[in-house]
């Protein structure tokens, strides 16, 4: 069973806000972000899914905090 840790959206954007350059990935340490059209004010960190360490964010938080397409 993987075990859970929750972080209000504020706490989330506060620590993105103090490393520029970093990815929403990196900032939490975790392998992937998935989008949640139902979250609006938590992030759900989840320790062991397969294997790895992921997140679920609310949708708007994601896509705010995504990183610039290469060319």
């Amino acid at each position: 069973m993987a075990s859970e840790m929750r972080l209000r959206v504020e706490q989330v954007e506060q620590q993105m806000a103090g490393v520029e350059g970093k990815t929403l990935e990196e900032v939490l340490g975790v392998s992937e972000v998935f989008a949640s059209g139902s979250l609006h004010d938590e992030v759900y960190i989840l320790d062991d899914v397969g294997g790895k360490r992921i997140a679920i964010a609310p949708a708007a938080l994601k896509q705010r905090f995504k990183p610039p397409a290469s060319i």
